[in-house]
């Protein structure tokens, strides 16, 4: 009874966070924790790592969260909820409320939800434009009160992105001018003030069915080219029965573009799209043409291979991952790949366990300095994984022979500040503050990645006062004891 209780509240949090102005924070640290304890019971250790970050990036925000800082933190760990750990949300007619004034979204939410659909607040169109469009809209409406925040080139790149999904497109305005430019920009609908809601709610219901018929008839992300989720379940269930039948086995693998944030937050969104569809284009071109290409969200793809041949699947792979890494792209950088691959030989599993298995080996991927393919395997699940931990070498020379050395699941790596590396690893960075100009660099380089990869420990209250929320930790008194205390007890509370 217990668990089902448990579930339910699962996905009572899940419609706050996409209803409510504002969920507290109480509710994501029990999601993060139960979500943790169901993943640890079914052996996807890689998965704690992830949910740590997230933890920590909750560890920075207050006590209650707006609705974008609730759905920002979870993203990274969606597909899991739903897919690894079987908590199956209906599927509903999405509708985004876009609107700077919550009392809009309070007075067409209950019209929404009286359609079937299932409303969505946000705030701004950088919201839009950064939204998880893995379940896509039926229709957005937006308040035109919002356009004078933002640059023309914005509200252009926001229409040029829902066109590209098939999604309707409304404006709430107040005059001819506004309308004018609506269907200018490429809008679908214009609602002015003196339009009777009555006829609003018939008009988003046309847009609504259109939407749903769309929808129904594409197997086909419309941005990449490639097949979508839907389609991946059906082949996949055709794949497991003809193992049933024959024992015919296949193969799943994930596939990761390497650095895309970053590539998206150097050169925009709409780049970071053409990037998407053109490496989509060159996986389809070197997979053998029964193999199956589908968007599984994101920047990832996944490909159902029916053989499990290893040579075969690693020559394939290869061939995809060079291609991709030859590729060349307006702006003179390299895209690469990180791509991790399971064979499926049973039944039994669900899809989503299949897919974890795959993407444990991405992971390991990612870990080994991505631009690889890995195969999942036993010592994929157990290999040891890293923690560095970064001081200054004065610190670290002074405190060498009293540091821990030794841990049950982790390698550590002492290293100084002159070595210090982004990664994709477990980290913990000791500020020292009689080395400010020693730290100052990969201070300001772990500042940038705060909430991915840095536990931060300052060696003082003044540091900590500096640092502002961007401190995990300080040390008081004897700092050589506490810190190697304060190492010892870091490294207990590492995911298994």
């Amino acid at each position: 009874m217990e668990q089902y209780q448990q579930i339910d509240r699962i996905h009572h949090i899940l419609k706050n966070i996409s209803e409510a102005r504002q969920i507290p924070k109480s509710d994501i640290e029990f999601l993060l924790k139960w979500m943790k304890m169901e993943v640890k019971q079914r052996r996807f250790m890689h998965l704690l790592e992830i949910f740590s970050r997230v933890e920590s990036d909750a560890r920075e925000l207050p006590d209650t969260l707006s609705q974008a800082e609730a759905m920002a933190l979870i993203a990274p760990v969606k597909r899991y909820i739903h897919t690894v750990l079987g908590i199956d949300q209906e599927e509903e007619d999405l509708v985004l409320i876009l609107s700077a004034s919550f009392s809009t979204y309070s007075r067409y939410k209950p019209r929404v939800e009286k359609l079937g659909a299932r409303p969505v607040f946000l705030q701004s169109i950088e919201d839009a434009i950064e939204y998880d469009y893995e379940d896509v809209p039926k229709a957005i409406i937006m308040d035109v009160e919002l356009w004078p925040q933002f640059k023309e080139r914005d509200i252009q790149s926001f229409v040029s992105k829902m066109k590209k999904l098939y999604v309707p497109l409304i404006v709430i305005g107040t005059n001819e001018h506004y309308r004018l430019a609506a269907y200018s920009y490429g809008f679908d609908d214009y609602w002015e003030s003196w339009i009777p809601m009555e006829e609003r709610l018939v008009r988003l219901g046309l847009h609504i069915e259109k939407s749903r018929l769309v929808s129904n008839a594409l197997l086909v992300d419309e941005l990449t080219g490639a097949f979508n989720r839907k389609y991946l379940k059906a082949t996949f269930g055709r794949l497991i029965s003809r193992l049933e039948r024959s024992g015919e086995s296949f193969t799943i693998a994930l596939l990761d573009i390497d650095y895309f944030k970053q590539l998206n937050d150097t050169y925009g969104h709409l780049y970071g799209d053409d990037v998407l569809a053109r490496v989509s284009e060159e996986i389809r071109l070197a997979i053998r043409s029964s193999d199956e290409l589908i968007r599984y969200g994101g920047e990832e793809f996944l490909i159902l291979m029916n053989v499990s041949d290893h040579e075969v699947v690693e020559k394939v792979l290869e061939r995809v991952r060079t291609r991709i890494q030859e590729m060349d792209f307006p702006y003179k950088h390299q895209v690469t790949v990180s791509i991790g691959y399971t064979r499926v030989c049973q039944t039994g599993l669900t899809m989503g366990e299949w897919c974890a298995y795959a993407d444990e080996a991405l992971y390991k991927a990612k870990r080994d300095g991505r631009n690889r393919v890995v195969r999942y395997s036993s010592a994929v699940r157990d290999e040891k994984r890293l923690a560095y931990v970064t001081m200054s070498s004065d610190k670290y020379s002074k405190l060498a022979e009293k540091l821990p050395k030794e841990h049950r699941r982790y390698e550590i790596i002492y290293r100084p500040y002159e070595a210090y590396a982004c990664n994709d690893h477990v980290e913990m960075f000791i500020l020292d503050e009689s080395r400010p100009k020693e730290s100052k660099g990969t201070l300001s380089a772990v500042k940038e990645q705060r909430g991915k990869y840095s536990h931060i420990l300052a060696l003082s209250k003044h540091t900590a006062s500096d640092l502002s929320a961007l401190y995990d930790d300080y040390a008081e008194g004897d700092h050589d004891e506490v810190i190697t205390q304060k190492i010892e007890q870091w490294l207990e509370r590492l995911p298994e």
